[in-house]
């Protein structure tokens, strides 16, 4: 409790105090109330107060940048993350950033193909905003212009996982393990790699801003952000414990949107080299190996106005080659072809003040979708009213019918200053 008076008091001196001693800074933030209501169990699993700052100093090389946010749970203690803590130093062809922050690649909406360079947190599954999802990593960043051309390359000195549900959460899958009833397993916590030189992350893409079309081409040397079961061991002849760690692999891909009239065409494609895949196989000692394949990711979206209101809808592929029934991904499986499609449409009434939202994920194999209507009123000075439902429909099997149990209603109360 002392802990979390003095880090409440902190926060407060900081959003009190800052703003008088910017000086050629600009301080902003928002607070968020979140809660939910879960249909199957009547209850209200989640009600999360948010504090997120952001203070931005500007000086004559450049600007720092500080980004902290606070969560606060009912009867626990606060959360405090440094999401984002980075210099740019701007120069006459290049701008440089150092430190904690955030990297967004390519064209897809709530996918990630080429987006590899921050990991993401998914202990709440995907129902967070799509820039929360992601995490800062620490890195060095530089792009160079040359006219309508971009050279981006990034460094990123330690390798930082996604986050996973805790054992716990509700939104914990798990594992079916290859081992007879009798047999307890336990599965460790995975092993981090060390942190140097041989162990830190690189990124590179050029791209080009063009009027008739964008485009950029890209590729990285990077770990896995999931752990994979690594080694199999057996302390008596009742039990097994089961080691986890990270693998590397190489990736190039790229991305461009265009127009075609009224409509906005983007596209995405990568190629995992030699990607590290867990393979089950119960007739193996160990019954858990590690596997390379090629694994290809294609996503082609449309983006477009009509009757007042904006639609998009995206077709993402996800071909794994050389594919065989044992491969599976955190213990499920994997599947040679894949396809899930998005939807979205969006439309504002009221002098722009309510806006109406339905984003739709659906995977076609098993047949299992995420329903996302929402309404938000905006109230004006900052103050922001939302609230939605999150519908998990179809397969038990797929990626959001397994979630059938978790469907819910959320409300949220926003301020931002």
């Amino acid at each position: 409790m002392k802990h979390k008076t003095i880090l409440l008091t902190s926060i407060i001196l900081a959003t009190v105090l800052l703003p008088a001693v910017a000086g050629d800074g600009v301080f902003s933030g928002m607070v968020r109330d979140y809660a939910t209501f879960r249909f199957s169990q009547s209850d209200m699993p989640v009600h999360e107060i948010t504090a997120d700052l952001r203070y931005d100093y500007y000086g004559d090389l450049g600007k720092f940048t500080l980004h902290p946010v606070a969560y606060s749970y009912p009867n626990e203690g606060v959360e405090l993350d440094i999401q984002e803590a980075y210099f740019d130093f701007y120069l006459q062809d290049a701008d440089i950033r150092v430190g904690k922050q955030k990297v967004i690649w390519g064209e897809a909406e709530g996918a990630f193909i080429t987006d590899l360079v921050s990991p993401r947190n998914m202990r709440s599954f995907i129902l967070a905003d799509f820039t929360e999802i992601r995490k800062a990593v620490p890195a060095i960043k530089v792009d160079y212009y040359a006219g309508d051309y971009t050279l981006q390359g990034i460094w990123v000195t330690h390798f930082i996982p996604s986050t996973l549900p805790s054992q716990d959460s509700m939104w914990a899958q798990t594992p079916s393990m290859p081992f007879p009833p009798t047999i307890s397993a336990t599965i460790n916590v995975p092993t981090m790699p060390d942190a140097s030189l041989e162990n830190s992350e690189a990124f590179l893409s050029l791209g080009r801003f063009g009027n008739a079309i964008s485009w950029k081409v890209n590729g990285g040397y990077v770990f896995t952000d999931e752990p994979l079961v690594t080694g199999v061991t057996a302390p008596d002849s009742t039990s097994r414990e089961i080691s986890q760690g990270y693998e590397r692999y190489g990736f190039v891909g790229g991305s461009f949107n265009t127009t075609l009239g009224s409509v906005v065409l983007r596209g995405e494609a990568a190629v995992a080299l030699e990607k590290p895949m867990n393979s089950v196989n119960t007739t193996s000692n160990p019954p858990i190996s590690i596997e390379y394949h090629n694994q290809v990711q294609t996503l082609v979206g449309l983006d477009w106005n009509m009757l007042g209101a904006q639609w998009s809808t995206q077709y993402l592929l996800t071909y794994t080659h050389d594919h065989d029934d044992s491969l599976v991904s955190q213990m499920k499986p994997i599947k040679e072809f894949a396809h899930t499609l998005t939807f979205r449409v969006q439309n504002t009434f009221l002098d722009e003040r309510l806006t109406a939202k339905l984003f739709t994920y659906m995977e076609l194999e098993p047949a299992n979708a995420l329903i996302r209507p929402s309404l938000s009123y905006n109230f004006g000075d900052g103050v922001l009213l939302e609230g939605g439902v999150e519908l998990f429909v179809g397969d038990e099997e797929g990626t959001f019918g397994v979630y059938q149990d978790n469907s819910m209603a959320w409300a949220a109360l926003r301020w931002y200053f």
